[in-house]
């Protein structure tokens, strides 16, 4: 984002305002000179310091609190927090609240014809990653009868947050054992993903978007706005194609989800009020899908100095992967460029993140170049990292 307070600076200053603290005591002297208000004006008199300091620094405070609260606060370009939250109610909306993720765990049996019980509140927890483990816990009772190999239980995160989204194969490990009983998330698991506070960038998106409700006619802008409110994702995570796939009249919509989150049920709930229940403009025939995956094999390998290699290398290589996974849309843990639609996916990006992350690293080498990607997001099918210590 532009630096907007230094250009809310440079009006001021166009406008005759001093604004760094130089030119504010130019500012004063010249006033305190022409006015003549007091005589002793050396640096070295401690009444003049005391005057100084009482004149300019809430100046200073003031001048800031003006630009960073009043002005700041005054667009929807940059606004935030609570001001945001006023922009957003004007246009009849609200910041969407943190969501708990929800979806299904598969228990399986090591003894089929066994009989188990799964208590309600049973934990199920994933792997340390980046320094923070996630839990889910069963909802109710549930009874797998003898002859039952294996069942899927409803469960829901322990916390708020979309870091609970993570992708198949994370929750695998039970709290509290039971015996013969082993767990996973698999593919499409995910059935509510939880969702954090809507954030002020997501936020600002929706209500730009909301000033193009006041059209007669069905737009993109109308859609986006409709999907956005029914399911909880971002703006960002839609995306249009009006080729008339099935004649004049016709588009497609594309959502853009996670690993891990079942689709079906998005698109599902999208279709049916859109389409179902008449939410389209007349004639419109739009349907949603979800953005075709991109399968991908990724292996690389990562070299330390001989000094610089760490004390537990499988929980640093675990790191790295877990790293790499959240580029792939597979956990949200980490500050890093993730994968997308219609764009280039960089890999030196991903390099420089890396390090930037993982500082005892000393080179990285992928067996890719960058993923260019149309209609479709990048998905891992494989990854391996491996490790070389070098002189």
């Amino acid at each position: 984002m532009a630096d907007y307070k230094k250009m809310f600076e440079k009006i001021l200053h166009d406008n005759g305002m001093p604004i760094d603290e130089n030119a504010i005591k130019t500012d004063f002297v010249n006033l305190v000179k022409n006015e003549g208000l007091i005589t002793n004006t050396s640096k070295y008199s401690p009444f003049w310091r005391l005057i100084s300091a009482i004149v300019i620094k809430p100046y200073i405070w003031i001048k800031n609190v003006f630009i960073e609260t009043v002005l700041m606060n005054m667009f929807l370009m940059t606004a935030t927090g609570k001001f945001l939250d006023l922009f957003a109610n004007a246009v009849n909306l609200d910041r969407k609240t943190a969501t708990f993720a929800a979806g299904e765990i598969l228990f399986t049996k090591a003894n089929k014809n066994q009989s188990v019980v799964v208590p309600a509140g049973t934990l199920i927890s994933s792997p340390e990653i980046n320094g923070v483990t996630y839990q889910l816990k069963t909802v109710q009772e549930y009874s797998i009868p003898a002859g039952v190999e294996s069942a899927r239980i409803h469960v829901i995160a322990t916390l708020p947050g979309e870091n609970y989204n993570l992708a198949a194969g994370y929750y695998r490990f039970l709290v509290e054992p039971i015996d013969g009983i082993t767990v996973t998330n698999d593919d499409n698991w995910l059935i509510s993903p939880g969702a954090n506070i809507e954030s002020d960038d997501d936020l600002r998106d929706r209500t730009k978007n909301q000033y193009n409700f006041v059209g007669h006619y069905h737009t993109d802008a109308v859609y986006r706005g409709i999907v956005t409110t029914i399911t909880g994702i971002s703006t960002r995570q839609v995306f249009f194609v009006h080729d008339a796939p099935r004649g004049p009249g016709t588009a497609n919509l594309y959502l853009l989800l996670n690993d891990g989150v079942d689709s079906a049920y998005f698109i599902d709930r999208v279709n049916n009020y859109i389409m179902g229940q008449g939410y389209r403009g007349h004639g419109d025939d739009l349907r949603c899908f979800a953005i075709p995956d991109k399968k991908i094999d990724v292996s690389v390998t990562v070299y330390f100095e001989r000094d610089q290699q760490p004390f537990d290398i499988d929980q640093y290589l675990m790191n790295i992967e877990h790293f790499i996974r959240c580029a792939f849309r597979q956990n949200n843990d980490y500050n890093v460029t993730q994968v997308n639609a219609y764009s280039r996916f960089s890999i030196s990006k991903l390099n420089e993140e890396m390090h930037e992350q993982f500082s005892e690293l000393h080179s990285i080498v992928f067996n890719i170049d960058d993923i260019v990607s149309e209609l479709e997001v990048p998905r891992l099918r494989n990854l391996n990292v491996k490790y070389e210590v070098t002189e």
